[in-house]
């Protein structure tokens, strides 16, 4: 493995760690000047997620709330990118960082429940075995359960999703390559025992060259994903990246995929969304290094000012559409910003910011406006910010609306660990040095966007 890895490294990959540039913008994961404003937002963000109120057995809660309950369930991407977020704040070495003791102790029993639930040696199953065919993972766990277990409702717990699990596929990867680089070897073969019972091929239809989002006991089921830019596209690149689909394939696979184009305000977008909602397009890129691709110059950054601008057009008080809970003990709301695929409105609930959407533009050229905007949300909502807890979910940011200023009452695992691994990647690439550590996700990228050249710090043992 470390012949093979050091070569596909060195073998028509050129791993820099200057910047790039594209449409006259430099771009460098150290571009930004560290300011105490990122250092607190990353301190309180990463404080919430280790706290008491926020975890349970070493599991993520979905969300939590000072005002009410009932958020104690967690999915495989929450879970997957909890774990990694111990690994990051570690590894940022701050004052506030976990030790290496706590990360290992704590990252370790998020693996160790994994891997009890994947391979049925947890014999505490009364709903039935907590992995699909001791491979994959159920949509949602009640964390509260001791031991936890998937839950009980089948139609919404038993649902067998594919790109939750290649969520969880992709952060296990960055674990297990951190393990590795570091001669962490116990808790890298924890991770690398569960990615190798993973089978994303449960998901792929080889007739229509797509991956189904998956259904209840059946990953068959449901519709197919067929939207490059709606997310999927990472179950297309795990599952290439884990060797469980040919070179060929992969490419019919990304070519199945719709690409429409569209434009607002004079913006082009390259690959539009179905609904416009900022995390389909800039999550996967926490992990792929699509900014720079032509998909991150065509799509990802005009997509990013679309958002700016519409918001701006809008009279909203601050920018960032994202799917969010609402305002008070609201419920999720589908929330994006045109262009879109979509002939309807890409709000669900005109004016609802959610943080996260700025956060995830960190790792943008635009990211010294999401930090602006981020320092706007906080100086102008006086309830969207709490030192010790970082972001609420939403706000209200439409004047004239009813709600206007009003918050969430919620606190979300998922928004805050795209928020919090967002920083982390703005300073120092963290995730892209040791995910592309991994000799299938060099090829797997190289296949996807047909470059050869990734600006990457070198990462060695």
């Amino acid at each position: 493995m470390n012949i093979l890895r050091s070569v596909v490294m060195l073998v028509g990959v050129v791993l820099l760690s200057c910047a790039s540039v594209w449409n006259g913008i430099p771009f460098s994961v150290a571009r930004i000047v560290p300011s105490d404003f990122r250092d607190d937002l990353a301190r309180d963000t990463w404080t919430y997620l280790r706290s008491s109120q926020a975890t349970t057995h070493h599991l993520p809660s979905s969300w939590w709330s000072p005002a009410f309950s009932g958020g104690d369930y967690a999915n495989p991407t929450e879970i997957g990118l909890y774990a990694l977020s111990w690994i990051a704040a570690h590894d940022m070495k701050r004052p506030w960082s976990p030790s290496w003791s706590e990360t290992e102790a704590e990252a370790g029993a998020v693996l160790d429940q994994l891997r009890a639930w994947q391979t049925g040696v947890q014999t505490y199953q009364p709903h039935g075995p907590n992995a699909y065919q001791k491979s994959v993972f159920y949509q949602w766990y009640w964390i509260g359960w001791d031991p936890p277990v998937v839950g009980a409702n089948i139609g919404d717990n038993h649902l067998v999703p594919s790109v939750d699990n290649a969520w969880l596929a992709m952060a296990l990867i960055t674990i297990r390559e951190y393990a590795e680089a570091h001669g962490r070897s116990f808790l890298a073969q924890k991770a690398d025992a569960i990615l190798a019972d993973m089978d994303f091929s449960l998901w792929y239809n080889p007739v229509t060259h797509r991956f189904f989002w998956g259904d209840v006991e059946n990953p068959q089921g449901g519709i197919e994903a067929d939207f490059y830019s709606n997310e999927n596209r990472i179950i297309n690149f795990v599952s290439r990246a884990l060797g469980q689909m040919s070179a060929d394939e992969f490419l019919l696979s990304l070519a199945a995929l719709q690409v429409p184009s569209g434009d607002y305000d004079g913006i082009v977008v390259a690959r539009v969304a179905w609904d416009g909602s900022y995390f389909t397009y800039a999550a996967p890129a926490l992990f792929i290094r699509e900014m720079d691709t032509a998909y991150g110059r065509e799509t990802l950054l005009p997509v990013t000012r679309a958002q700016i601008a519409y918001a701006r057009n809008q009279g909203y008080a601050a920018w960032g559409l994202s799917d969010c809970f609402s305002v008070g003990t609201g419920g999720y709301e589908q929330q994006g910003a045109p262009p879109v695929a979509s002939p309807t409105s890409p709000e669900s609930q005109p004016g609802l910011v959610t943080p996260h959407a700025a956060g995830l533009a960190l790792i943008t050229p635009l990211a010294e406006d999401a930090l602006h905007n981020l320092q706007t949300l906080r100086d102008t909502f006086p309830c969207i910010y709490r030192t010790g807890y970082g972001f609420r979910e939403a706000v209200m940011a439409r004047p004239g609306d009813g709600a206007y200023g009003q918050c969430s009452d919620r606190y979300s695992t998922l928004a805050q660990t795209w928020l919090f691994l967002s920083l982390v990647n703005s300073e120092n690439g963290f995730i892209w040095r040791y995910f592309y550590r991994d000799p299938g996700v060099l090829q797997a990228h190289i296949d996807m966007y047909g470059e050869s050249r990734i600006y990457l710090p070198l990462v060695r043992r």
